[in-house]
């Protein structure tokens, strides 16, 4: 009867035991876990009409303890943020603004999923394709990052679908990148021959352009810059256009370029560049491979930059 008892006994303390650490260790998973929304819509939009547009006319919650271990992070290394990702959702006006600030898709950067994880450009992209988030800019240790965010269910649809389709154009034009640039032959409004003899060995720089692209049309002087810039360098400049050889020679009478000019490439940039957006501008390294392809001017001259080293 004795041992019965005792044994009676010590099941109950083990009993209180693991329950009292049962919830002592939930309490502490809890505090610890990233509550994540699901976005209610993941679905990729239809393919993009082949209408090409110049740039004029482009219209998660969580909690964290930085005493879960794997997310502990040094103060000093932490991402800077600059903006309040719900402040920027309160208006399409908020937004528009912030990403023509802020937020260029074709630049170089490093992505981030909502849990602060890098991931592969390309599945950065097709997330924001879906309309179900917002990259908002930080910098860590003087690179640029963006990080995917919830759009706000009160958000204005309008935002949901410019980031879906400045995301679905970036996105094309990065699954170009790491491609041969196809086969040309061009000759120049001077009469001068270009093609991948001529340009082997070099970078080789193309704009895509059309004379009724305002623009296209006023990145002029900053394009002229660099060919000045780059001239003891072993880079070549070149714009393709939409336009005929005498529409081009009489329109750049009065607009100084620097750049040879080819006419009417316009099947050429949207078949074989699968060009959607104008300007766009197109690098390429010396064995012929696209290694960038951005839509404005200051993006290029910052990859140069960066490729340069200048």
């Amino acid at each position: 009867m004795k041992n019965i008892v005792l044994a009676l006994l010590s099941i109950g303390v083990g009993f209180t035991v693991a329950t009292f650490g049962l919830k002592s260790y939930s309490n502490s998973i809890s505090g610890n876990t990233k509550t994540i929304t699901v976005p209610k819509k993941t679905v990729i939009p239809e393919k993009e009409k082949e209408t090409p547009i110049s740039s004029e006319e482009e219209t998660s919650t969580k909690t964290d303890d930085s005493s879960n271990e794997n997310l502990m992070v040094e103060e000093n290394t932490k991402p800077s943020y600059s903006v309040n990702a719900e402040d920027i959702q309160k208006s399409f006006e908020n937004w528009d603004a912030y990403t023509k600030e802020n937020i260029d898709l074709m630049s170089t950067f490093i992505p981030l999923d909502e849990n602060d994880v890098k991931i592969e450009k390309g599945m950065f992209l097709t997330l924001l394709r879906t309309g179900a988030y917002i990259p908002v800019k930080s910098e860590k240790e003087g690179k640029v990052q963006y990080q995917l965010t919830n759009i706000e269910d009160s958000a204005d649809s309008k935002i949901k679908k410019s980031i879906a389709s400045k995301a679905s154009i970036a996105y094309q034009y990065f699954k170009m990148e790491g491609k041969k640039l196809p086969e040309y032959s061009f000759i120049d409004l001077e009469g001068k021959a270009h093609n991948k003899a001529d340009t082997k060995g070099k970078l080789l720089v193309l704009k895509c352009w059309f004379i009724t692209c305002k623009v296209c049309v006023e990145e002029f002087p900053e394009l002229n810059e660099l060919v000045d810039k780059y001239k003891d360098d072993n880079i070549e400049f070149v714009s393709l256009a939409f336009d005929k050889k005498d529409e081009l020679v009489e329109f750049l009478k009065t607009k100084e370029f620097k750049y040879p000019t080819i006419p009417e490439q316009k099947e050429y940039m949207a078949k074989k560049l699968k060009v959607k957006q104008y300007p766009t501008h197109l690098i390429v390294d010396a064995n012929g491979v696209i290694i960038k392809m951005v839509n404005n001017v200051k993006t290029l001259t910052s990859e140069l930059e960066r490729i340069m080293g200048k």
